[in-house]
């Protein structure tokens, strides 16, 4: 539900939702870099390890769970 708010003095309403645009596209581009640095843990984790498909899949599996349990906490 959206409430009629009253602009910041000085700004208008085109201006504040450019500003919320742009905050949520640098949050967009902050998350992506998190979970591409977790990507790139693993991926040297499981190189390194040499594991096999099946724990390299378990691994995967347990990141997504984590990443999951931390997006539930936020809500």
């Amino acid at each position: 539900m959206r409430k009629n708010i009253p602009p910041h003095p000085g700004r208008s309403h085109e201006e504040i939702a450019l500003l919320l645009a742009e905050a949520r596209n640098n949050e967009r581009l902050r998350c992506a870099g998190i979970i591409s640095g977790r990507l790139d843990a693993l991926a040297a984790l499981i190189a390194t390890q040499r594991l096999e498909w099946c724990d390299a899949a378990e691994l995967l599996r347990q990141e997504a769970s984590h990443i999951d349990n931390q997006a539930q906490e936020l809500h």
